[in-house]
């Protein structure tokens, strides 16, 4: 029996709630003060994990709205694939997410591709300031996009039944 799709969107929503929390006096002082060093390595591993637990939820409705293998095989653009797909009306469902917060988790994904092929010594807090900035009320926008899909899809499959 796979695991219940719902289940997973919730955990990995609580997830990103918790990190985002969690780093939240990090982020204030940071943007006070700007960053030193070793939290500007710290924001940008809070950056890429962040990305990485949205994605995981979009991973979760692409499998359980079985688009994701077709998203997966575009090899190594489907991170954007996967992005654009939630953004984008379907035969049965509305986009799950708006243009505007799909065009601010685009900015997310790039900085993950950059944290993940850089060495850290190039990370930049110009570039990196405003996604700390944006990280809260994106997170909550996401969560609230999330939370509505999964509202419609599942209580539209109990009235089916």
């Amino acid at each position: 029996m796979s695991p219940d799709p719902k289940a997973l969107i919730a955990l990995d929503l609580e997830q990103i709630a918790l990190l985002v929390a969690s780093r939240r006096s990090l982020m204030e002082r940071s943007l006070r003060d700007g960053p030193t060093i070793e939290e500007l390595d710290a924001l940008a591993a809070l950056l890429h994990s962040a990305y990485t637990a949205m994605e995981r939820v979009m991973t979760h409705i692409a499998k359980h709205e079985g688009c994701y293998d077709s998203l997966h095989s575009k090899s190594y653009m489907w991170h954007g694939a996967l992005l654009q797909a939630m953004a984008a009306r379907a035969a049965e469902r509305p986009p799950i997410i708006g243009v505007g917060l799909c065009n601010q988790l685009k900015q997310y994904l790039g900085f993950r591709h950059v944290f993940r092929h850089a060495y850290l010594h190039e990370l930049q807090w110009s570039k990196m300031k405003p996604l700390v900035e944006e990280l809260t009320a994106v997170a909550r926008s996401f969560e609230e996009a999330i939370q509505d899909y999964c509202q419609r899809c599942w209580t539209k499959r109990l009235r089916r039944e």
